[in-house]
C-alpha cells in the first residue's frame, strides 16, 4: 500500500439552501448548524466511496478477487461510523463568504472488521493497523480514528448551494480504506494460501516420486553391472 502525507481535499456542492444565517445580514454558514454538519458527513462518505471504487477496480482489473462478491467491499464501507463533534470557528472572512471551521471527528470501524483486516494482514506480512497508523502519523486506537477535522463553508452566490471542502483528512482516509480492503481480501487471502500449500505439496510429492524412481532406476544399474562383472569373471 502507498503511504500519503499529503493533505486532501475533498469537495461536495449539495442544494440544501443558505443555512445556518443568525445574523440576516451576513451571508456566512455557521459552522455549529446542523445541515453544515450532516453536509461534512457527506463529503467524507462520499470520499470513502470513491477510494473503495478505486480499489475495487484496480483488484478486479487484476484478477486478484477471483473467489468474493465485489459488491462486499462496498457494502462494508456503510458500517463504517462518521461521528463529528464540538464544532468551532476558526474564521470568518470578511471579504468572501467563507467561513472557516475545526470540529472533532471520530471515525468508528466494526470490531469484527479491524479482527479481519490484521489477521489479513499477518498472513501475508504486511504492517498491523497500528503499525500504518503510526506511518500515516494517524491518531488510532482500538476500532477507532481520530482527528481534528479542517472543512470550509461557503454558499454559492445565489445562496441556494452550499460548498464544503474537507481538508485534511487524506490519512486518515487512507488508513480506513486500507483496513475495509484488507478484511474484505481475507477469505481469498486463505484460500490462496490453501492453493498455494496444495500446489507444494503436489510438487514435492512429485519431486519425490521422481527421486525415487531416479534412484531405483540407478541401483538396478548398479545391479546390473555387478551382474555383469560376475558373469565375465565365471566366463
Amino acid at each position: 500500500m502507498i503511504l500519503n502525507k499529503k493533505a486532501l481535499y475533498v469537495t461536495t456542492l449539495l442544494s440544501i439552501g443558505l443555512i445556518g444565517c443568525k445574523n440576516p445580514i451576513s451571508k456566512h454558514v455557521d459552522c455549529d448548524d446542523p445541515s453544515a454538519i450532516s453536509l461534512v458527513q457527506t463529503v467524507l462518505k462520499n470520499d470513502l466511496d470513491k477510494r473503495l471504487d478505486k480499489e475495487l477496480k484496480s483488484l478486479i482489473e487484476g484478477n486478484v478477487i477471483k473467489d468474493l462478491d465485489p459488491a462486499k467491499l462496498k457494502l462494508s464501507g456503510k458500517n463504517v461510523q462518521y461521528n463529528i463533534v464540538d464544532s468551532r470557528t476558526d474564521f470568518i472572512d470578511p471579504n468572501s463568504t467563507r467561513t472557516k471551521c475545526a470540529i472533532d471527528l471520530t471515525v468508528v470501524i466494526p470490531d469484527d472488521t479491524i479482527k479481519k483486516s490484521n489477521e489479513a494482514r499477518k498472513k501475508i506480512e504486511e504492517d498491523s493497523i497500528d503499525k500504518q497508523a503510526t506511518k500515516l502519523d494517524v491518531e488510532y486506537e482500538s476500532n477507532k480514528v481520530k482527528l481534528i477535522l479542517q472543512y470550509v463553508l461557503q454558499p454559492t452566490d445565489k445562496g441556494d448551494k452550499v460548498l464544503a471542502v474537507v481538508e485534511n483528512t487524506g490519512n486518515v482516509q487512507k488508513l480506513v480504506s486500507d483496513i475495509l480492503v484488507y478484511a474484505f481480501l481475507k477469505p481469498q487471502i486463505e484460500k490462496n494460501i490453501i492453493k498455494n500449500n496444495e500446489a507444494a505439496r503436489v510438487y514435492q510429492r512429485q519431486a519425490e516420486r521422481a527421486y525415487n524412481e531416479a534412484q531405483e532406476a540407478a541401483d538396478a544399474a548398479a545391479q546390473e553391472a555387478v551382474d555383469a562383472a560376475a558373469e565375465a569373471e565365471n566366463y
